[in-house]
């Protein structure tokens, strides 16, 4: 019963947390330069194998060797994760440029554009998830159902993230054929995220 409690708690707790807000603008500004939904869905799946890889890689690490995050190394991880969603932010708002060599970039074809979402998801299960994660590891003692634990809250996240990104790809999809709005959806994009990564950056300078 106890190991069933404890599966069931971590998707849960994968699935809710692949849905914070930092998340969200942050793939969401890559989405913005996909015209498929079905690439949508592939930014959500490399950026849970990210998010995953680290959880699992700094978990274990905790479980068996009792590593520990200092606060001040945590907060440095989230001042990058700020950093980076400015950047894409940027990057979303000068995205569509008439330029058919783009075109082609954001048209999904090629393997290069997969680096973007796994990387952001390598970087968000190193700032963010060790409060969320190892919470409820912590009243954990077996280590090999520790393990289990990470490697189920990982899949969880990578679900929610698919189904998540598969969801935001559907307008900027749905705009592809119609140059004004997309462009427009995306530089709106662009700027939110350059918005969210700075009050990010404040929050984490001079609120926690």
């Amino acid at each position: 019963m106890e190991f069933i409690t404890i599966l069931l708690m971590a998707m849960l707790l994968g699935l809710k947390h692949a849905l914070d807000p930092d998340h969200l603008v942050a793939v969401t500004t890559i989405v913005s330069e996909k015209k498929k939904a079905r690439f949508s869905a592939l930014v959500g799946a490399w950026w849970g194998v990210g998010h995953m890889t680290t959880i699992l890689v700094v978990g274990s690490a905790i479980i068996y060797f009792n590593l520990l995050v200092s606060d001040s190394v945590e907060k440095l991880l989230e001042g990058v994760v700020g950093i980076m969603i400015i950047y894409l932010g940027v990057k979303a708002f000068y995205t569509l440029r008439a330029s058919r060599k783009h075109e082609h970039a954001i048209s999904g074809k090629g393997s290069r554009w997969m680096l973007r979402p796994l990387i952001v998801g390598l970087l968000h299960g190193l700032a963010g998830s060790t409060g969320v994660a190892y919470l409820f590891l912590s009243t954990i003692e077996n280590k090999q159902l520790g393990f289990i634990y990470l490697l189920v809250f990982g899949a969880g996240t990578l679900i929610s993230m698919v189904l998540a990104t598969l969801a935001i790809g559907l307008p900027y999809s749905w705009s592809s054929d119609h140059k004004k709005i997309n462009l427009l959806l995306t530089r709106c994009t662009g700027v939110l995220s350059v918005c969210f990564g700075v009050y990010y950056l404040y929050k984490i300078l001079f609120i926690s």
